[in-house]
């Protein structure tokens, strides 16, 4: 089985997961974001470079619009800028694309191709291989197997319920029923994101699935606290025969 990570928006924070990954043999692409977000400290131009010596740095937009919300020019612009932005900051190709929020449709998965990027990843979850859905935003509907559209395994976030009293917002065990069924997460595992997380990578391993695709942001892990499990989980993923790759190698 193949193993990526991929961590978005390009917080400073990032380094310690980068270290992380190191510390266990692992690796996976970093989507950056010049844009100063959730009040933290971003990556520097020189620490996105060093990055880039150790792992793969993709591209989110400059200032991490909703792709869909916006006019095609200022997309294109969005998205062939932060390629350029990253290439003349690596001097290597940027070749990974990562959509903010998952925003995305036919059309802007075509911005993305005509860019020069060779894939884009976006927020859907409970895959592990090549054959998925695809939910993008809007009714133009793109090719569910193209590789512009690479999902995702899971999100490294609170289980059972979002810390927040604010109602609007879907529970991430509500959300996530449908997968932990399809994965046959027994029930008492269900209780936190690391016991859902050793599950569920336990049954794509038994059952040969191709790739498990682990993702989040570091200014999540800092803000739930969640270095601990992201470690322990890190670990336990090591103990297994695996191939870390980058999010490109899974295309």
């Amino acid at each position: 089985m193949r193993f990526t990570t991929s961590w978005d928006d390009g917080y400073q924070l990032d380094l310690d997961v980068a270290s992380m990954l190191e510390k266990y043999g692992l690796t996976g692409t970093f989507y950056v974001c010049p844009k100063k977000q959730h009040g933290q400290t971003m990556l520097t131009e020189k620490q996105i470079g060093e990055l880039s010596t150790r792992h793969e740095i993709g591209a989110h937009t400059m200032i991490h619009p909703h792709l869909t919300n916006v006019s095609l020019e200022q997309a294109r612009s969005e998205i062939a800028g932060s390629k350029a932005w990253i290439e003349g900051i690596t001097n290597k190709p940027c070749i990974m694309f990562c959509y903010p929020y998952g925003d995305y449709d036919a059309e802007v998965m075509k911005l993305v191709e005509e860019a020069g990027f060779v894939g884009a990843r976006t927020v859907e979850g409970w895959r592990c291989g090549v054959r998925h859905s695809c939910r993008p935003a809007g009714g133009n509907v793109p090719d569910p197997f193209s590789p512009f559209a690479l999902p995702t395994s899971l999100h490294v976030f609170p289980f059972p319920f979002r810390p927040v009293a604010n109602r609007r917002f879907i529970s991430p065990l509500t959300r996530s029923w449908k997968g932990l069924n399809q994965w046959k997460i027994p029930l008492h595992n269900r209780t936190s994101w690391l016991s859902i997380a050793k599950s569920y990578f336990r049954s794509a391993y038994a059952s040969n699935q191709p790739w498990f695709h682990l993702w989040g942001h570091s200014e999540e892990l800092e803000r739930y606290g969640m270095w601990g499990d992201l470690e322990e989980f890190l670990e336990f993923v090591a103990e297994h025969e695996i191939k870390p790759v980058t999010n490109s190698n899974l295309l």
